[in-house]
């Protein structure tokens, strides 16, 4: 099995990042800070970063989102994810709160990598995130799920356990939940919608270490 060093993956992910607020995507002197540490979307002075994870806190995420879909534009589409690590628990009790933060932080910048610029990474709460992914159709949305399930699978994460003891935490998994909808979605049917879709993956997908991806199309206005 392939592995990823979740060290060096999270510096080239900060270097990225910093360089987004410093420069912009585009090379121009701009205020910092005007970016999300993780996705690179505008920030505009107004939104709250997670302390343990650098991603957007679920309520500034939440606030983000419905500005995203409703610039989608009657034609735009996008999908939403909802991950939910498998058994985190066990990390926290294995080998201590901290090493749960250091995986939660290995998780975040291998999210903040493997999306889009303009794609919106927000932490729900917990071991649990959301992805905005905007301009986006269903086959290409189904392959960043499959390649975040992949790459959640790889990681192998550094840490100091409680006693001590530098350890590496490997065979993460992660259930996701696929949602899709276009401009006239609320954001609340959205999330429930991708929530549902986890929850049901999980239940039915967990034991083979890879539970994605249950999917549901949201009506119109539902929410």
């Amino acid at each position: 099995m392939r592995t990823r060093d979740a060290t060096l993956r999270g510096l080239l992910s900060r270097l990225r990042h910093q360089l987004a607020l410093t420069v912009g995507w585009y090379g121009e002197a701009v205020p910092p800070p005007v970016r999300c540490q993780a996705c690179g979307a505008s920030v505009n002075g107004r939104w709250v970063f997670d302390d343990h994870t650098g991603l957007l806190t679920w309520r500034s995420w939440q606030d983000a989102a419905a500005d995203a879909l409703a610039r989608m534009g009657s034609r735009g589409r996008g999908a939403l994810l909802f991950i939910d690590l498998d058994r985190f628990k066990a990390i926290n009790d294995r080998y201590g709160h901290l090493a749960g933060d250091v995986v939660l932080r290995a998780v975040a910048d291998l999210l903040g990598s493997v999306t889009r610029r303009g794609d919106l990474v927000g932490r729900y709460g917990g071991d649990e995130f959301v992805v905005l992914l905007t301009s986006c159709g269903a086959a290409d949305a189904r392959g960043i799920v499959r390649r975040i399930a992949r790459e959640i699978q790889e990681l192998v994460v550094p840490v100091t356990a409680v006693d001590g003891t530098a350890v590496r935490v490997t065979r993460l998994s992660a259930s996701i939940g696929l949602a899709f909808a276009d401009a006239t979605t609320a954001i609340e049917g959205l999330v429930q919608a991708a929530d549902a879709a986890m929850l049901l993956s999980k239940r039915t997908g967990r034991r083979s270490g890879c539970s994605c991806c249950a999917s549901r199309q949201v009506a119109a206005g539902e929410g």
